[in-house]
């Protein structure tokens, strides 16, 4: 699909906007903890955290690769001071920071309300094309967020990546469209749907991506340990927790394709 679009032009500016929360325990990735053999609070916030790591590195290294303008926004959930523990270099090791990131409040009551805001934020401050995302998905493939404002061209699109539980991992505009958030409900199997029958109803072209999935629970965690199997690049602090929380033996995932679990 990407070979039939091309980027966006490098004189306008795009924005990344990052939602993440805070990594406490008890208040991240809560669907995976509870079960004899799920993670406990503080495993799940272990693993969120990388999570949030490997989204960071992987957005900032975006905007070389679209060969256009792009600042990354991390719109944060908590205390911004402890948002500045995943944007600045730790210790000094600069190669260890993700790149410029921008920490922003969350603002609104509930999701759609700061999302909405982000969206307006964004157009507020000039930029020409935004794209909301998440930090569930550590293997998410990079073209797949190239392709999204590669399909922003248009100076009234509407983009949205479906997620396989009925929501979506990715939402982006070339222009404001609050109508995708009128009388939304969230965290259930209808998100995605309802949101396309809104954005359909308005005068954007609207462009639905490919299908990817987020890691909320025991079967999606075992999916993602065998993506992570396939690329040693992809998503190195996930890995690193997954080998350290010792996932694949847990989930009985075979740490190679055909071999056992580890022990």
């Amino acid at each position: 699909m990407m070979s039939l679009l091309s980027m966006p032009d490098s004189s306008e500016t795009n924005v990344l906007l990052v939602f993440a929360k805070e990594p406490k325990p008890g208040s991240v990735k809560t669907r995976l903890a509870g079960v004899t053999s799920d993670l406990n609070p503080a495993e799940s916030a272990r693993l969120y955290t990388a999570f949030l790591q490997d989204a960071l590195r992987q957005y900032a290294m975006l905007g070389s690769l679209l060969d256009a303008d792009l600042d990354v926004h991390l719109y944060w959930a908590g205390d911004p001071a402890h948002a500045t523990l995943f944007t600045e270099p730790d210790d000094g090791n600069v190669s260890e920071a993700p790149g410029p990131v921008t920490i922003r409040r969350q603002e609104g009551d509930g999701l759609g309300p700061r999302m909405r805001n982000a969206f307006q934020n964004a157009f507020d401050e000039g930029y020409s094309r935004a794209v909301v995302i998440g930090t569930d998905h550590p293997t998410l493939p990079t073209p797949y967020v190239e392709e999204a404002f590669a399909a922003l061209q248009d100076r009234s699109s509407v983009c949205i990546g479906p997620s396989t539980d009925g929501g979506y991992y990715l939402l982006g505009m070339s222009t404001y469209v609050p109508a995708v958030f009128e009388d939304m409900t969230y965290s259930h199997s209808h998100v995605f749907k309802n949101t396309l029958r809104r954005a359909a109803r308005t005068d954007a072209d609207v462009i639905v991506l490919p299908e990817f999935y987020d890691v909320d629970t025991p079967d999606t965690l075992r999916r993602m340990l065998m993506d992570l199997r396939d690329d040693d690049a992809v998503a190195p602090h996930t890995r690193s927790a997954a080998r350290d929380l010792r996932l694949y033996h847990r989930f009985d995932v075979s740490t190679t394709r055909g071999g056992p679990a580890e022990g």
